[in-house]
């Protein structure tokens, strides 16, 4: 009994301590009445409390501010949650050097859901002057980009309408299909028919063959 009341007033304290002045602004109620928490260093869906909450973040700062100070800029951009790491990204770019600008690039598009939502950062984050865009992809993905055609066959999966002149493409077809059609949705299949110079990266790190390519027609 004594540790449920423990407990009990530990949620309790929890709760009742104010929440810290700079989550205020993230703190948002959903469609369906349930509070949530989208901060940049702390996703808390559905919200748990104002003490939860508080010591997530304290702990997120001091770990951000002992990233940069070991100039640790991928641990940087991986403290902060996935909807908020191109914008982590772009705070440091500048401090990158040719190599580490796109590999870590590299691992921040692997890591994003929905790239499409980022459409303008993302152009202009590859179309980068730094030279060497190769060093995006790792020696299989070099040779499984030299083995293809001159000119190559491309799919994306999409929503017609919507986010049709996305950058995310692929060889396989079946995976075009897959995501054209997830979530319960029916999509359409995009088809193109490009050069392989016209072909930004291949990424094959997912057991895909994702091909990173911008139709600028």
């Amino acid at each position: 009994m004594t540790e449920i009341n423990e407990t009990l007033q530990r949620l309790l304290a929890e709760t009742n301590e104010p929440l810290h002045p700079d989550l205020l602004p993230y703190l948002e109620t959903s469609k369906g009445e349930w509070e949530m928490l989208r901060h940049p260093l702390v996703y808390q869906v559905p919200f748990r409390s104002n003490g939860s909450a508080n010591a997530q973040y304290a702990q997120k700062l001091k770990a951000v501010k002992e990233a940069l100070g070991a100039w640790n800029y991928s641990q940087y951009v991986f403290l902060h949650e996935r909807p908020y790491r191109v914008e982590a990204f772009k705070k440091i770019e500048k401090q990158l050097g040719i190599v580490n600008y796109w590999q870590l690039l590299t691992q921040v598009w692997i890591d994003t859901e929905n790239q499409y939502a980022y459409l303008k950062d993302w152009k202009k984050l590859l179309a980068s002057d730094r030279g060497n865009r190769h060093d995006m992809m790792n020696d299989e993905d070099n040779q499984a980009l030299r083995s293809l055609p001159d000119e190559v066959t491309i799919y994306r999966g999409c929503q017609k309408g919507l986010n049709e002149n996305g950058l995310s493409w692929t060889l396989d077809k079946s995976k075009a299909e897959f995501f054209a059609n997830r979530f319960g949705k029916k999509g359409i299949i995009l088809e193109r028919k490009i050069p392989k110079s016209e072909i930004v990266a291949l990424l094959t790190v997912r057991g895909e063959t994702e091909v990173i390519w911008e139709d600028k027609k």
